[in-house]
């Protein structure tokens, strides 16, 4: 049976590690992904108190901006695959492409047990995958490489999370504005 990997785009205006992992971040590969794409539109659902978040320690793999960043894993049962979860990273990696999310918007990216995700917060912003494939990486190396789901938050504007959880859980929604 061949997997599927879907990118559902959850937005109104759509344009267009950490210390024990192997994966460092990086820029993306020309290739396209080789698997196919679908969309929708949905919000963060799942509302969490942001005092849970704890602030992420500097490490040469992560981006400068990084150091103001914070982070919760968080127990599922069950837990995403882990192999799932690095082939959302590396066909996120692969879009290669600029992406605007409106606010309180958010990207899914499904592959079998795991759905990624990035969510603009406050604002509507503009990013590149690039930005969200390191994201997740902090994602997986902090939180699904160790048998949990997780998320990445922004404090400083323009507030984003991004992460992992179980295929069909909520997408987590910090009051960080």
């Amino acid at each position: 049976m061949k997997p599927t990997f879907f990118l559902t785009l959850f937005s109104g205006l759509a344009a267009s590690v950490v210390e024990g992992s192997d994966r460092t971040h990086r820029q993306a590969r020309r290739p396209q992904p080789a698997i196919g794409f679908e969309s929708e539109i949905v919000q963060p659902s799942l509302k969490l108190d942001k005092v849970n978040l704890k602030q992420l320690a500097e490490a040469p793999a992560l981006s400068p901006r990084a150091a103001n960043d914070f982070y919760e894993c968080r127990n599922s049962s069950p837990a995403p695959s882990d192999n799932d979860c690095n082939t959302i990273i590396d066909n996120v990696f692969g879009l290669d492409q600029s992406i605007t999310v409106a606010s309180n918007a958010c990207l899914t990216f499904q592959y079998g047990t795991c759905w990624g995700f990035f969510c603009s917060l406050c604002s509507t912003l503009t990013t590149d995958t690039n930005f969200i494939g390191n994201q997740l990486i902090s994602a997986e190396a902090l939180c699904v490489a160790n048998g949990q789901i997780g998320t990445v938050v922004s404090n400083d504007a323009p507030q984003w999370e991004a992460g992992f959880v179980y295929q069909g859980a909520g997408l987590p929604d910090y009051d960080v504005c």
